[in-house]
């Protein structure tokens, strides 16, 4: 493999958290903690990773509401 001419040193910031207490039916907890296995990774992880999406995802169409096609004015 070539090496690269500089290398990419990636820099993390660490962000504000606050704690929170969140009720989870217990079907859905078992769910999402065989899922997070799966991925190898905490159920906590995977929360915050479907979190993040969810949030992503909405803050997006938020911002850019989705174009109709097909539709004349």
């Amino acid at each position: 493999m070539n090496k690269p001419e500089h290398e990419f040193i990636l820099q993390l910031h660490p962000r504000l958290q606050e704690k929170i207490s969140l009720d989870i039916p217990a079907d859905t907890l078992a769910s999402l903690k065989k899922v997070a296995a799966s991925r190898d990774m905490s159920f906590e992880a995977l929360i915050k990773l479907y979190i993040g999406q969810g949030l992503r995802q909405d803050l997006a169409e938020s911002f850019c509401p989705p174009i109709a096609i097909g539709q004349e004015n």
